[in-house]
């Protein structure tokens, strides 16, 4: 009885169709149901081939029907849904047209896996206008439905979308209303495209349709709220979760202390951090990366190895963004040695650095001109078989500038592009500074044309460099020159670069249309200040 009670393994499973349909059987073939059970059982099973048998096996149904066993509705919809599970649209149709050529035709169930599979896939619009046929085939869409197709709209930025046809749901004569998970999927899709209003908004639609959140919708919405910056908003939404029967969990928690600890509240997020402990609510690495973050912030980092301390002593898992974060703070402090300790910890626990653990020693490194140090951790990276990015070579290039070695700086360049980096905007504009430092201002202006021929645009910063270079060699015409090509292309001058041509014009008689620039520019600023002040 035992042995009966065994489900099949997929090998006997696939070994009893096969007896089933077998020309032996002809005289007396097994129902339908009996096939479906079956193909239902493999489907179930959790062997790794288990869906794309399904289909198999529907296959060779197809193919005995002189037998007299013909695929029902039930054994079409167990297909489509295989499909869905294998993310073949393709077959999922293909098996849906056959269902309505062989007249067992269509239900919701069949439209519904359809409509998932081609989400999960990104077809949203095909996904769209099968979901607009349903009624056409008299398949009114279940709430599963919807839901399957808002949440594919919200994935692909079409939240707005989604909120029309949530609406919709709510005003037709239907049994199809929106749920906490229509609105948890819109609330979501808004707060990920930044509409944080919008999202709150649904939230008021969502309580007057007598839809009640839950802890997952109010997550979403704190966890929006943070990212965006508004952090009041997000606590008063969690100040109204107990009221309402809620009760917040790790995610509520560890939202709040980003969010808070992101703003350079640390104070508040420790006690967050403490109220977690009161609730019996536990932390896990996210949580303590909040917090860190925040005093790395602030340049506090004695609290930062504090909290690291307690998140070392919980047992948790350290990673390497935490590790990455106080190598960071470690370098902009001058701690080399702390941060020399920390990089070696990472490897003893297990925890391999990557090119921003060692992006971070070397800017911090280069900041303060040791660039031979700089130069050996940039070899020890590349000898660990970690490839230097363009955060990594900038800040080599920005520390051989400091030394006055430009020319060694621009053979960086090189390299860059040979290992498939591409210099920005701030590789040049790092270059630009160095030349102009060392007074050669016949290779700046070549590095200046040079970023034109790359497609690289200088900024503000770069146009402000070169022009500060000009004006202290006397070189008023093409410090003007160049002032008057920055503003054609919409950058506005910063206050350094105002002032020195602004000096450098008052020591010099100025030709008028030169004086006639700087009073352009100065109209620029006013109305920049007049527009900030509103």
């Amino acid at each position: 009885m035992a042995n009966a009670a065994k489900p099949l393994q997929l090998p006997e499973a696939v070994s009893l169709f096969h007896r089933l349909l077998s020309p032996q059987k002809q005289n007396h073939p097994p129902s339908i149901f009996t096939i479906n059970r079956l193909l239902a059982s493999i489907a179930k099973s959790k062997h790794p081939n288990s869906y794309s048998t399904v289909v198999d096996l529907f296959n060779r149904l197809k193919c005995t029907r002189d037998r007299g066993v013909s695929p029902n509705n039930h054994t079409f919809g167990l297909v489509i849904d295989c499909c869905r599970r294998m993310g073949r649209p393709d077959l999922a149709f293909c098996v849906l047209g056959q269902s309505l050529r062989e007249g067992c035709g269509v239900n919701t169930i069949m439209f519904g896996s359809l409509i998932k599979v081609l989400c999960v896939s990104k077809q949203i619009g095909l996904a769209a206008k099968v979901f607009a046929k349903m009624p056409l085939m008299g398949c009114t869409p279940s709430v599963i439905t919807y839901n399957t197709l808002i949440e594919g709209l919200c994935s692909i930025g079409e939240t707005r979308l989604g909120l029309e046809l949530c609406r919709k749901m709510a005003t037709e004569e239907s049994s199809s209303k929106p749920d906490v998970i229509t609105y948890s999927s819109i609330i979501h899709g808004f707060c990920k495209e930044g509409e944080i209003d919008m999202a709150v908004e649904v939230l008021k639609e969502m309580a007057a349709q007598k839809v009640r959140p839950n802890v997952i919708t109010c997550n979403i919405l704190i966890d929006g709220l943070c990212k965006n910056g508004d952090v009041i908003t997000a606590r008063k939404v969690f100040d109204e979760m107990p009221p309402c029967g809620l009760v917040p969990d790790l995610h509520t928690y560890s939202s709040l202390i980003h969010g808070l600890c992101s703003q350079g509240d640390t104070n508040s997020g420790l006690r967050m951090f403490d109220d977690m402990a009161a609730k019996e609510v536990a932390p896990d690495v996210y949580t303590y990366n909040g917090l860190i973050l925040g005093f790395c912030g602030l340049g506090d980092i004695n609290k930062a190895f504090k909290i690291y301390d307690k998140l070392v002593g919980s047992g948790i898992q350290v990673n390497e963004f935490i590790y990455n974060t106080l190598i960071d703070c470690c370098c902009k402090k001058g701690a080399f040695l702390r941060a020399s300790e920390l990089l070696q910890e990472m490897r003893d626990r297990g925890v391999m650095p990557n090119v921003v653990t060692y992006s971070s020693i070397i800017h911090g490194i280069s900041a303060v001109g040791d660039w031979s140090r700089a130069i050996g951790v940039f070899r020890d990276m590349v000898t660990q078989g970690i490839s230097p990015n363009v955060v990594t070579f900038n800040a080599l290039i920005d520390s051989l500038c400091k030394q006055q070695l430009t020319c060694e700086a621009e053979k960086l360049v090189g390299i860059m592009v040979e290992r498939g980096e591409k210099p920005d905007v701030i590789t040049y504009t790092t270059l630009l500074q160095g030349y102009v430092l060392e007074g050669n201002l016949s290779e700046a202006e070549v590095l200046f044309k040079k970023m034109a021929i790359k497609g690289i645009e200088p900024d503000q910063h770069s146009y402000s460099i070169l022009i500060n270079g000009y004006c202290k060699n006397d070189r008023m015409s093409e410090a003007l020159h160049l002032a008057e090509k920055m503003m054609k292309q919409g950058l506005k001058p910063n206050d350094v670069t105002f002032h020195i041509l602004l000096n450098a014009v008052s020591n010099h008689e100025s030709p008028d249309e030169m004086k006639k620039l700087i009073s352009e520019m100065r109209d620029v600023r006013k109305d920049e200040d007049d527009t900030n002040s509103y």
